[in-house]
């Protein structure tokens, strides 16, 4: 166990997982189909909708191309949260279907399409797939390719075992609609995403996106994504006396040294010497 209240395994940008001492605010993407077990702690996940919290034995799984809030955290008791990340990506999907036949139509409507998150019913398909990979991590002893390759596909059929009707969701190989730019960009720029990122996820080609953004904003991409960060922690320092080193993460920025310099540039003043 390092220093860190945070720790993240990574096995091939496939199998993920996450140990957090403390509270863990984590705000990204899903860019793939995603199956989550939680080993211990808790998981919240916060939509416009709702708030959900996932507990110790829960497996959920997540839609891919959206936003999801994620706070990762331990238990009131104080048990750490643990929780297993498994990938399924689009062209290992594709590949799958290629080859096997599944009892199911994938055709068919299933409101699953319409969300994001689901609630897995307890399997023990699901538990001890889950189970045999936690042990690749506890010892650091990896699977190999060929190995892992079996795993993913015992993770697509364990889910189709749990809930057949996901199968209109793994395998809907649709791209997303072109969204709303101005209305995605004025509710996600604190999100620490490329510029490729936020192309991709209003559906757009990058040289398509930066010509749409002109188009509306009358400026390039980066530099209103900075500004609209610096004047979001402005309102948070002024007028909700809110300190630099609290909220400069929070609104977009990696770096407080980084923050405090784009600040003075924006408002001629360090936001550590504002007036209240």
């Amino acid at each position: 166990m390092s220093k860190s209240d945070t720790i993240v395994y990574n096995y091939m940008d496939t199998f993920f997982c996450c140990h957090v001492e403390k509270d863990k605010l984590c705000e990204e993407m899903v860019t793939e189909h995603m199956l989550v077990y939680i080993c211990s702690g808790e998981m919240i996940l916060q939509t416009r909708e709702k708030r959900m919290t996932f507990k110790k034995g829960d497996a959920v799984f997540m839609k891919r191309n959206h936003l999801a809030k994620k706070t990762k955290a331990p238990t009131k008791s104080g048990e750490p949260f643990k929780g297993l990340f498994l990938q399924l990506r689009t062209p290992f999907l594709k590949s799958l279907l290629a080859e096997a036949k599944f009892p199911v139509s994938i055709n068919s409507y299933s409101t699953n399409r319409d969300k994001n998150y689901k609630l897995l019913p307890k399997h023990p398909f699901i538990t001890g797939l889950f189970m045999s990979l936690e042990q690749y991590f506890d010892s650091q002893t990896y699977p190999s390719k060929e190995l892992m390759t079996i795993k993913l596909k015992e993770a697509v059929l364990a889910l189709l075992e749990a809930d057949p009707s996901l199968a209109s969701v793994l395998f809907d190989f649709a791209e997303p609609w072109k969204m709303d730019l101005s209305d995605f960009m004025n509710k996600n720029y604190r999100c620490d995403m490329s510029l490729e990122e936020f192309a991709h996820y209003t559906g757009r080609s990058l040289t398509s996106f930066k010509r749409d953004f002109f188009n509306i904003f009358q400026e390039t991409p980066g530099k209103w994504l900075v500004k609209q960060r610096l004047h979001d922690a402005y309102n948070q320092i002024v007028n909700r006396k809110q300190k630099p080193s609290e909220i400069y993460q929070e609104v977009g920025f990696k770096n407080l040294s980084h923050f405090s310099k784009a600040f003075k540039k924006e408002f001629g003043r360090s936001p550590a010497n504002m007036d209240f």
